[in-house]
């Protein structure tokens, strides 16, 4: 396919003929305009509903079908189907609000020839001509074969004008003809100054693989591979190569016919998604375990602090449990960094000043990082403010600065920068996880070893380390990159050998301004009280916890261990239940759900959804605003806290 993105699409003195299945007229009123702006001529014939369109499809023939991806009672992908007949060959291109990767990759894979978001109609024009250029490619094919038994000349003037390189060569490296379209992919001025070339094998850029191609020519006569060639500018780009030996009428000679593809781009985005998609399936089994271990953990943390508080504090016994606590708090915290990779902890956010994060970060840091390394600062004076949570932006730093200082083991300096920046659309669409839009950037630079190629491929992975055993868990970097994109924002590592690296990770600004410092911690003193609480959780350590705290505070509690079971349980009890505490992912009905089922027969009954888990978070929000939630895993003290408080405010009105 050729890249024809940068450039407008040419004036045509032909009307290009378009059926565009769209039942918005201001919708194709843009689209039609944009089209005409870039010089295409058109003829346009529009449709709305499926049978309109297979009824205009049947009466005219068209060059290329426009269609909305979501329409009243069908899709864009219908229309799809209608047009998959070969004897047709029209292209189709989605134009939609909005379209996912997963989507456009499930799209593409159906057949259509390409897509362009409403928002960027401007796209559109290249996108209908990169369309028509490959229809005529594989029209161009079709007739090569009937062209090469006709005659010579009409061969030569197919080969001239395809858009794929082609090129023949002897067998000992000489270029006998090369076609524009190889003149263009390696960057020279004509095809003339590309023949000077004395031997092809300086294309190469390991000149062994053209040895190892040459070896297939003369055994089978074919041959396939993928390699490494240097344009005129130095510049290394990945080509497929695809040639056969072939007699050289003129020389009497064997020779090789060539066909060559430019697949840089498209290697370097199916890398990408496969990367993406790797990171999700990790995330997914990382969120997934660290959301079973954070209701053991719970447990373990809730029960070594009841049992602190009922052991004198030179008992030997307390000493034991201050240890189990401790162990458990390790673990609560490695937890928290796999919830971190895996986008799935409970974030609360603010607006704030990623500066004032750094500036009251550093003594802490100098602390840490060791007089051997020099710490300088580079700080926007204007930084833009972002959205973000203190804690996770302060791991962020504390993670990359570690990181760095390890990577630094004689000493060094480490840079730490903010500044403001932008991506447009065409920057984003080569970088993964990037959206146009401003950001504020933190930049984090060692002068340590660097890394190579093999690991700045996985470096984002979990438990990847190339530290020494004991020396680290390898869950550090991996944390950074969870933290960036669950914010919305994405990070990018560049580095060198023996010179060092440079993480810059990059966080979506926000229209509003800095929020107010936060409040110290509450140090209240725990209250308890009479009223009857009743508890759903299925896991045992965490369901026997909380009645051992609550009946400790004098509350009279009610267990269930499904949902199913609280509602049966509220049913029986609900004039004497004054507060439900109910985890949101229970067995045979959620937390949401049976509290939904609990206010059929009793409206605006408090509640405290219990989760660590933010996906959990969307389960409460489909039908309930606004309640209390208690982040697992949490110590009896937060638990009390929580229950107290939420008892003494007003009676909440449910949202309808």
């Amino acid at each position: 396919m050729s890249d024809t993105r940068g450039s407008p699409a040419p004036p045509t003195t032909k009307p290009l003929r378009i059926l565009y299945a769209e039942h918005e007229p201001d919708d194709i009123e843009l689209t039609l305009r944009e089209l005409e702006k870039s010089g295409i001529v058109v003829q346009a014939e529009t449709a709305a509903t499926r049978e309109e369109f297979l009824r205009k499809l049947r009466g005219k023939p068209f060059d290329i079908v426009l269609a909305d991806y979501r329409l009243p009672g069908w899709t864009g992908m219908d229309a799809l189907a209608h047009i998959k007949d070969p004897r047709l060959d029209i292209p189709l291109i989605l134009i939609t609000g909005t379209l996912g990767e997963d989507k456009a990759v499930e799209c593409f894979k159906l057949g259509i020839s390409d897509y362009v978001l409403k928002g960027q109609l401007v796209k559109l024009p290249m996108a209908v001509q990169r369309a028509q250029e490959e229809k005529s490619l594989r029209h161009a094919e079709a007739r090569a074969a009937e062209a090469l038994r006709e005659s010579e000349a009409r061969y030569r003037g197919l080969v001239h004008n395809a858009t794929y390189g082609i090129y023949w060569v002897t067998v000992p490296g000489e270029l006998l003809y090369v076609n524009p379209a190889l003149v263009r992919m390696l960057g020279y001025d004509s095809g003339e100054d590309l023949l000077t070339i004395k031997n092809s094998a300086v294309l190469y850029r390991d000149p062994s693989d053209r040895k190892k191609i040459l070896v297939q020519y003369m055994t089978t006569g074919h041959a396939e591979s993928t390699v490494e060639w240097k344009r005129k500018d130095g510049k290394i780009i990945t080509v497929r190569v695809n040639g056969r030996r072939v007699q050289d009428a003129l020389r009497h000679e064997e020779c090789i016919e060539v066909i060559v593809e430019d697949v840089t781009e498209r290697l370097a985005l199916e890398k990408q998604l496969l990367q993406a998609q790797k990171f999700e399936a990790i995330g997914q089994l990382a969120g997934g375990i660290a959301h079973d271990f954070n209701n053991m953990i719970g447990a373990i943390l809730g029960w070594a602090d009841l049992g602190l508080e009922e052991t004198p504090p030179d008992a030997r016994l307390h000493r034991h449990f201050q240890k189990v606590r401790h162990q458990a708090e390790r673990a609560a915290a490695l937890t928290r960094q796999l919830l971190a990779f895996a986008r799935r902890q409970i974030l609360e956010p603010r607006n704030m000043d990623l500066n004032q994060s750094i500036s009251e970060t550093l003594s802490l840091l100098e602390k840490v990082i060791g007089s051997d390394i020099e710490i300088k600062t580079n700080l926007a004076p204007d930084l833009a403010v972002v959205s973000a949570d203190p804690t996770q932006v302060e791991q962020i730093l504390m993670n990359l600065c570690i990181n760095a200082r390890d990577a630094m083991p004689e000493g060094g300096t480490l840079v730490i920068e903010t500044s403001n920046v932008g991506f447009d659309d065409e920057y984003c669409a080569a970088q993964p996880f990037a959206r146009p839009g401003h950001y504020a950037m933190l930049a984090v630079t060692d002068t340590g070893t660097g890394m190579d190629a093999a690991t700045l491929d996985r470096v984002f992975e979990p438990f990847f380390t190339t530290k020494e055993m004991g020396k680290g868990t390898g869950l550090g970097l991996a944390t950074v990159y969870g933290i960036a994109r669950q914010h919305g924002g994405f990070i990018h590592v560049y580095s060198e050998l023996r010179i060092g690296t440079t993480f810059r990770v990059y966080m979506p600004v926000s229209v509003k301004p800095a929020d107010a410092q936060d409040r110290p911690e509450d140090s209240r003193t725990i209250r308890g009280g009479t009223e009857t609480i009743l508890v759903a959780e299925d896991h045992e350590g965490l369901r026997e916890l909380a009645l051992e705290t609550l009946k400790k505070l004098g509350y009279n509690v009610l267990l269930a261990s499904d949902g199913e079971q609280a509602v049966r349980e509220f049913n029986l009890h609900h004039e004497r239940i004054d507060l439900l505490l109910l985890d949101v992912v229970l067995p045979k009905l959620s937390g949401p759900d049976a509290y939904t089922r609990i206010c059929e027969s009793k409206a605006g009954v408090p509640v405290v959804f219990a989760t660590g888990y933010s996906a959990d978070i969307a389960l409460i929000n489909q039908a309930h605003r606004d309640f209390p939630i208690l982040q697992k895993p949490y110590s009896p003290r937060d638990l009390a806290r929580k229950v107290r408080d939420t008892l003494d405010q007003p009676r909440l009105v449910p949202h309808n």
